[in-house]
């Protein structure tokens, strides 16, 4: 075949087909589906997984809101229900169906002198709704469905989510039972304190005759001792009503009860009104001259006395008992020193506690109270009571008491 010399020849004049722009957007689209595909996989997968994590809690509170002796109920920021639990429905005898989005008022009463102006939601859990504060209370009244209203003792505490207040969750004890228990307390002790007065008046009338007999003798030292009785009896007169009064009002210790008072002088006085003149003799007392705490009197005077009625019952007559009063940095400090028969080491940790007696005193007649008894009286009063003792040596009580602010 005859070409002419400026044509390229048919074959080198061949291009392979080149790929069609239809075609590689279709693999794109593809590409990009596969993706989409995998990527919802995943996040199916992950919510599958978190949704499993979340009925694992949601049973997991569940069993334990189900499972609690403690009524609980859940309120929004209207004061409406949102859920109880089974011991809520117990205490109660609602159904959460009754319940659900009635307002809190039909469980605890509006208190008379609320201001209505703040709607039907309690103030106390007004204030956990709008402040989110928490706020608890030994001795309310719920009502029961039938009308009649419950003892109970009930805490609330807000349900904030992502910095807002969302609801209220109050859980609270019926306290029936125990009130029942306190009112029998208050009749029994209110009867052993009948029948420890009718013996202690008739002690001291005779006390107070005896002292006027003795005083037309001219007889002073024994005077001084007869004092000391009619002394002793009306401060266990004074105990007496004083426990009296706290079995009334369940309030140990309570603030009402405290005042400022000298620390040095309340101690010379429980020297002078309970020790005898031939053991008083005995007792140094190294202080300064006046140290003010805010204390119930009465608590304190039963401190002391325990603590120097054990220094004298467990050192030798012939034995001195040294007293040190003084300020430390902010606590009042009152120390009693004896020479008497000590005690182990491995009793000294468990020295306060109740009934426990230190096998160095087991030959002395005791109950194991006095030093329990001393411990809850400096602790309610914010202070520490320790002893540091060695066998056939001696002890040293020591108690801190916080000072006034100032």
């Amino acid at each position: 075949m005859t070409t002419h010399p400026d044509e390229t020849p048919l074959e080198s004049a061949y291009e392979p087909p080149r790929p069609s722009t239809t075609l590689n957007a279709n693999e794109q689209i593809v590409r990009d589906i596969q993706a989409v595909n995998e990527q919802l996989l995943l996040a199916g997968l992950r919510e599958q997984t978190l949704g499993e994590q979340l009925n694992r809690e949601l049973a997991f509170i569940t069993a334990i809101t189900t499972s609690l002796g403690e009524g609980v109920y859940v309120l929004d920021t209207t004061g409406q229900c949102t859920f109880v639990n089974p011991a809520a429905e117990r205490m109660l005898a609602w159904t959460i169906d009754e319940l659900h989005d009635k307002a809190i008022s039909i469980v605890i009463p509006i208190q008379a002198d609320q201001d209505m102006t703040i709607g039907p939601i309690p103030a106390p859990l007004l204030d956990v709704l709008r402040l989110g504060t928490t706020q608890r209370n030994e001795d309310t009244l719920f009502r029961h469905r039938d009308g009649s209203m419950i003892a109970t003792a009930y805490s609330a505490a807000p349900i904030i989510t992502n910095g807002q207040i969302v609801g209220a969750v109050v859980t609270f004890r019926d306290m029936t039972e125990v009130r029942r228990l306190q009112r029998l307390r208050e009749e029994y002790v209110g009867l052993i304190s009948h029948d420890l007065r009718t013996p202690l008046t008739a002690i001291l009338g005779r006390a107070q005759m005896l002292v006027r007999q003795l005083s037309q003798q001219g007889l002073v030292q024994e005077v001084n001792s007869s004092k000391v009785i009619v002394e002793s009896c009306f401060r266990m007169n004074a105990m007496i009503e004083d426990v009296l009064i706290r079995s009334r009002t369940d309030a140990a210790m309570d603030a009402q009860y405290r005042s400022v008072i000298d620390l040095v002088a309340v101690v010379q006085q429980m020297i002078d009104h309970t020790v005898v003149p031939e053991e008083s003799a005995r007792i140094k007392v190294d202080t300064v001259l006046t140290l003010p705490v805010v204390v119930d009197k009465a608590q304190i005077q039963r401190v002391v006395v325990n603590l120097l009625t054990n220094a004298l019952k467990f050192s030798p007559r012939d034995q001195p008992i040294v007293i040190h009063i003084y300020q430390r940095t902010t606590d009042a400090i009152l120390t009693i020193t004896d020479n008497g028969i000590g005690i182990a080491s491995a009793d000294l940790p468990h020295l306060f506690e109740k009934h426990y007696r230190a096998a160095t005193a087991t030959e002395t007649t005791g109950s194991g109270l006095g030093l329990y008894s001393c411990r809850l009286i400096v602790e309610a009063h914010g202070g520490r009571i320790w002893a540091e003792s060695m066998v056939g040596v001696g002890s040293i009580f020591t108690v801190a008491l916080p000072l006034p602010a100032a």
